[in-house]
């Protein structure tokens, strides 16, 4: 190495020139006597910038199913077993003549009566009058007290005899006419339990392959860039909480009705849900962890095999139902009403409510979930504001017995966390008008 000052080499092992210029020191090497030199570094607001990675959207596929299931099949059968009531129902009513005994039951239900009443009325003719004609005064009275009361009582016990007989004659005699034999009955038993649940399992893969489009056709649309930019990363979130790596495509409904559904690949929103709560993230999220905990717990899966199970009483339902709201005539509703009425009366008296029962314990789960992922507050937020159930039911008996989802005051029972007063008027209810008096203001001279 040169010396800076006079030009000559300088040795190494002596560190210093005969002219007395030091030899200098590489950067980062120690000097006896001094402090090691100190690593450079870059202030923090001079180092780049990196993004953050942000979770990729789960890949949708045709058959996307929630994790912890192996395959999609094990899905499927998870939901198979959701509802127990609602399959064994539907199972009954469409492969079991339950419409056929209706009928007939009815008819025992006419004839019953009218021979039980001309019976009772004949039998009190027979044992009253004679006897009764003697008391003094009131003999004619008394007379025909009992023939009235004959008849009632045979009208009633010719109603009630004549619809148990004619309901399970209904139900048993054409097993009777196919066989005799109860082994060839057993295996028509079986082969009608199998061809039931292999159409369930097609429906509900149909049901899966086709969610999209079907939606798509009753009016739901992707979200909008401002829309993803609001519910996607709330969404995301709600599936970390619950422990999933993924979550079912979010569509949007412009309906004004507040509402949300979940689809076995699909979770539907409303405008109008987003409108009643101003776009306000938490009931939002409390929103999407309840859809999602559906999703997990395979109750939409449930709900096409139940549909499935009894899909020839579906579509014969489906089909009378839509004649009589499309074609609003007094005669052909009357033939509609004459010729459907077991129809009608077995899904809405028999398949519906078995349905409906584990379709309300499916949203006390489904609330605790959003309750379990910490948005407790957003639940009891959107249960509040809605006074009336999530059914639009018109009647007490729909209200009672075939309402799929519980009374909104139930389900913030449920909600309750230990040790909380909540009193009544909740909080997040609905402002009440209040009154308003008219009156002139031109007074009278």
């Amino acid at each position: 190495m040169q010396c800076a000052n006079c030009g000559n080499q300088i040795d190494p092992a002596n560190g210093a020139c005969g002219c007395g210029t030091s030899m200098p020191q590489a950067a980062g090497a120690d000097v006896p006597g001094q402090r090691p030199a100190q690593p450079i570094s870059v202030p923090p607001h001079h180092a780049p910038s990196v993004p953050p990675l942000q979770p990729a959207p789960p890949v949708q596929r045709l058959f996307t199913r929630p994790p912890g299931y192996p395959t999609f099949v094990s899905w499927i059968v998870t939901g198979m077993f959701r509802n127990r009531r609602g399959a064994i129902g539907a199972f009954i009513a469409a492969w079991f003549n339950l419409p056929l005994a209706v009928f007939v039951g009815g008819l025992g239900v006419v004839y019953g009566g009218i021979a039980g009443y001309f019976g009772g009325f004949t039998r009190g003719n027979d044992v009253g009058p004679e006897f009764l004609m003697e008391v003094p005064v009131l003999g004619s009275v008394l007379s025909g007290s009992v023939l009235q009361v004959g008849g009632l009582l045979g009208l009633l016990v010719g109603v009630v005899l004549g619809a148990l007989a004619g309901f399970f004659g209904g139900l048993f005699v054409p097993w009777a006419l196919v066989t005799t034999e109860p082994v060839f009955a057993a295996g028509y038993f079986v082969a009608q339990i199998i061809v039931a649940v292999l159409l369930g399992l097609l429906y509900t893969v149909y049901g899966v392959a086709t969610e999209g489009w079907r939606l798509r056709a009753a009016g739901c649309r992707e979200p909008s860039r401002r829309e993803r930019e609001l519910l996607l990363p709330i969404l995301v979130d709600c599936a970390m909480r619950l422990q999933l790596n993924g979550h079912p495509k979010l569509l949007v409904d412009d309906s004004r009705e507040a509402n949300a559904v979940c689809g076995t690949r699909h979770i539907v929103i409303s405008c109008g849900l987003l409108d009643e709560f101003d776009y306000d993230p938490e009931p939002i999220a409390a929103v999407l962890c309840h859809e999602l905990t559906h999703w997990r717990n395979a109750d939409p899966v449930s709900g096409l095999f139940i549909r499935g199970l009894g899909l020839p009483l579906y579509l014969a339902y489906v089909f009378v139902t839509w004649l009589r709201r499309t074609f609003r005539h007094p005669l052909l509703s009357l033939v509609l009403g004459l010729g459907s009425w077991p129809l009608l009366l077995t899904v809405r008296y028999f398949v519906m409510p078995m349905q409906a029962a584990g379709g309300r314990a499916a949203e006390y789960l489904a609330d605790q979930g959003a309750i379990w992922t910490g948005h407790h507050t957003g639940l009891r937020q959107v249960l509040s504001r809605f006074q009336r159930s999530f059914d639009g039911a018109r009647d007490g008996w729909e209200r009672a017995v075939r309402a799929t989802h519980p009374p909104n005051e139930l389900r913030l029972e449920h909600a309750e966390a230990p040790g909380v007063d909540y009193p009544l008027p909740d909080r997040d209810s609905p402002a009440r008008p209040l009154p308003v008096v008219v009156s002139s203001s031109h007074s009278r001279d």
